[in-house]
């Protein structure tokens, strides 16, 4: 299986399933899904570099952190990303996600406008791993 998102049934707030060959492609198509609520991923063409690090106690506070800073560059920054080149290590007892990301100023008539988000929850998040496969389902409170 190739890696991607896609939105899973919910009575109320967003439900996302995000997956690729490694955990940093998994976490990268967490907060493509993220941002795809509030915006039209295909309009996103960052041209701004931006660096991220991010830390956590371990893989869910990661997730959590990471897509809290996603959700932080888009409400305080005012900046949607497109692209994603993180990497994930473990430093003695923390996780620490490094990288950066391609970032442009949001432009509600290029970008379009969905759903706002209120916030990242840690209800009903996983992480799983099966073969190659990496997994990670999580709400987005609407």
């Amino acid at each position: 299986m190739f890696g991607g998102f896609r939105y899973l049934e919910h009575v109320t707030d967003a439900y996302i399933e995000a997956f690729g060959e490694s955990i940093e492609e998994a976490f990268s198509n967490a907060a493509k899904g993220t941002i795809n609520v509030m915006f039209d991923n295909e309009k996103i063409h960052g041209t701004d570099k931006v660096d991220i690090r991010v830390e956590g106690e371990d893989y869910y506070e990661l997730l959590y952190n990471w897509l809290e800073a996603v959700y932080q560059l888009m409400t305080i920054d005012n900046q949607v990303m497109s692209k994603f080149e993180i990497k994930i290590s473990q430093i003695h007892s923390k996780y620490e996600l490094t990288g950066w990301v391609m970032a442009e100023l949001i432009d509600i008539t290029k970008h379009g406008y969905r759903t706002e988000i209120k916030g990242i929850t840690y209800h009903a998040m996983e992480i799983l791993q099966e073969g190659k496969q990496h997994t990670v389902r999580f709400i987005l409170d609407l």
